[in-house]
């Protein structure tokens, strides 16, 4: 696990370029504590990298990487689970190596097989690939979108690097210049998901594809591993052979994931999926794996007594810290930090204390993330799927249904998405901090979301087994990577590694071959998983639902932060300049101050874009505020 960053330009580098590349590197100083390192090609291509040592702790395994000819440069952020058996083949073929490090292992194949090697790679990556001969930088980023990969373009230069910052504050971006469409839609989601960048010219390689550019050219974007994509029901897992199925795969996936020079250790919640990894994780583990929980003082979401049991069941070594309202309010500093981009999603506060937890006794850690996505475990599945019959109707039938069904109780009463124009127009507001009755208000210019947004596109009223498939697709491309974001930044703030075994790509490929049915009854979901986690617990010791540890953020914002939002919002014209109608602002915070709506979603997304601003959004120290 490390940070990477680099440079290609069309006239040659300079002496300020390659300091540049230094100082992007020192941005992400967290992500590497361990190590750094340079190389450049002497004209065109400059490479930065931090390193935090998992995998070969010698020097062997310092970046950047060079082939002993100097034809292949390598940067390389994350782990290569099946490294050892692509060695193995590469020694059959007549590779030499000299370290037992994953990144020669990466550069190797890269070098022998070229492109073709990323869809063999089983683990969680973003690199930077460069072949001297033709003066091509590739980018990669692994199948799901785990480790982050941003970059800008201009005809004179392409900059990239593993935190948005970096792509944003070296001297030729135009920061100012923020696309329209992506602010509508961090607006919206509080995170910018796929191929999205704030600032224009800017963006993210999207997960499983590959950003190719030669000085001077435009990017071009391909895909090198096929879109998440069902199996036909002929084709899929006969029931009962589901919960084995699911079992065993998520176990090798756990022990495959283990590798490591250093110990690895597991977050344990009081729910179903890092439950499950941390008892897969400690029947491969000769000692008790230490886990971490953060406690709360709020009983509604408190996981430390099913944490606590699982922990006994297990055999684990738990390490738990508690911690108050107050406590969490202390970290807005430390949010704001550790989200190098715009991002709105207020569980960063908890899962940066417990990586920090984590990080004082480990160096990478094991975690449930990818469970809820991949075997429909979130309530909004089925209560979708549910009153999808409504559409079949026009809107105003439904509208009117709907109003005639407010004398009965709520279990009678369709779910007020039936008001919605189309499933998709339901399923984006399900996401939207945001909403069209909002920008009306305090944004009217900010009318459209990206033309090639697609992600929510849905008419008509699909079969069950369809739209049960559409959404997870969905929660895969757009949800998940929310998730993916908030844990990256928030442990590598402590310079920690997660690794997410259930978005391993062996257990993606069974997923695909899961039926819906054999993992939704009425709203529980994740039945195989729940299975799985039956083995080695109690049945009866697994909670229904899982509670989750949240911060109480619209109190928060009507009280302790209010002065920030003041400050940020209210008092100065606010980030974008001229985006927001000031006055229709104030009276729209007013609203949630008072309690007269619930605001606190779309009031933290712009509250958290003023702090991305503020601390993120500013030149490199000492190199001027203009683009050049």
């Amino acid at each position: 696990m490390c940070g990477i960053t680099g440079m290609l330009v069309r006239d040659g580098l300079s002496d300020l370029d390659r300091a540049e590349v230094d100082a992007l590197c020192d941005l992400m100083a967290r992500r590497g504590p361990d190590d750094s390192g340079a190389w450049d090609d002497g004209r065109v291509c400059a490479l930065g990298f931090r390193r935090l040592s998992i995998i070969d702790l010698s020097p062997l395994g310092h970046q950047p990487m060079v082939t002993e000819d100097g034809t292949h440069a390598l940067v390389f952020n994350g782990e290569v689970y099946n490294f050892r058996e692509l060695r193995r083949e590469l020694e059959a073929d007549g590779v030499g190596f000299v370290s037992t490090s994953d990144s020669e292992v990466v550069l190797r194949a890269l070098a022998r097989w070229g492109r073709a090697a990323l869809e063999r790679f089983n683990g969680m990556f973003a690199l930077a690939w460069f072949q001297r001969d033709s003066a091509t930088l590739t980018l990669a980023r692994d199948p799901v979108g785990i480790k982050p990969l941003a970059w800008w373009w201009s005809p004179e230069a392409f900059v990239f690097g593993s935190q948005y910052d970096q792509v944003v504050r070296h001297r030729r971006c135009d920061r100012a210049a923020v696309d329209p469409a992506a602010l509508h839609l961090y607006l919206r989601l509080g995170y910018l998901p796929g191929r999205y960048g704030l600032i224009e010219h800017t963006g993210q390689v999207p997960a499983g594809h590959t950003l190719e550019v030669r000085p001077g050219g435009t990017p071009e974007l391909r895909r090198f591993r096929p879109r998440f994509r069902a199996a036909e029901p002929s084709s899929r897992l006969a029931s009962g052979e589901v919960v084995d199925a699911v079992a065993e795969t998520v176990a090798r996936a756990v022990d495959r994931q283990r590798v490591s020079d250093v110990e690895v250790g597991a977050f344990l919640s009081g729910g179903v999926d890092s439950p499950l990894v941390t008892a897969c994780l400690q029947e491969v583990t000769d000692h008790p794996v230490p886990t971490f929980t953060i406690g709360t003082d709020d009983p509604a979401s408190d996981e430390t007594a099913p944490a606590a049991e699982y922990a006994r069941l297990l055999g684990v070594d738990p390490h738990v810290r508690r911690i108050d309202g107050a406590g969490a309010l202390a970290l807005v500093d430390d949010v704001a930090a550790a989200n190098t981009e715009p991002f709105g999603d207020y569980s960063s506060f908890p899962t940066l204390l417990v990586s920090q937890l984590a990080a004082e006794s480990v160096k990478t850690v094991q975690s449930g993330d990818g469970g809820d996505e991949l075997f429909w475990g979130y309530p909004r599945f089925t209560k979708v799927a549910d009153a999808a019959r409504w559409f079949r109707w026009p809107r105003p039938v439904r509208a009117t249904a709907y109003g005639a069904t407010k004398p009965l109780p709520v279990s009678r009463r369709p779910a007020r998405g039936v008001l919605f124009p189309t499933l998709g127009d339901w399923y984006l507001d399900a996401h939207s901090g945001l909403r069209e009755r909002d920008f009306r208000v305090i944004a009217p210019g900010l009318v459209a979301l990206p033309d090639d947004l697609g992600s929510f596109d849905l008419s008509g009223v699909p079969g069950r087994d369809a739209l049960l498939q559409w959404m997870r697709v969905n929660e895969l491309d757009v949800h998940l990577q929310m998730v993916l974001q908030k844990v990256d930044r928030a442990a590598m703030y402590h310079s920690l590694e997660v690794r997410v075994p259930l978005l391993d790509l062996e257990l993606l490929e069974l997923a695909e071959r899961v039926d819906p049915s054999d993992c939704v009854a009425g709203t529980t979901g994740k039945l195989p998983l729940r299975g799985a986690l039956a083995r080695r617990v109690p049945p009866e010791s697994i909670p229904v639902p899982k509670k989750g540890f949240t911060v109480p953020m619209a109190a928060w914002l009507r009280d302790a932060l209010r002065p920030l939002v003041e400050e940020l919002l209210l008092d100065r014209d606010p980030f974008p300049s001229g985006a927001f109608d000031r006055s229709a602002l104030r009276t729209w915070f007013e609203d949630h101050r008072s309690g007269r709506l619930d605001l606190h979603r779309g009031v933290w997304n712009l509250l958290a874009l003023q702090l991305w601003a503020d601390r993120h959004l500013r030149p490199l120290p000492g190199r001027g505020d203009g683009a050049a």
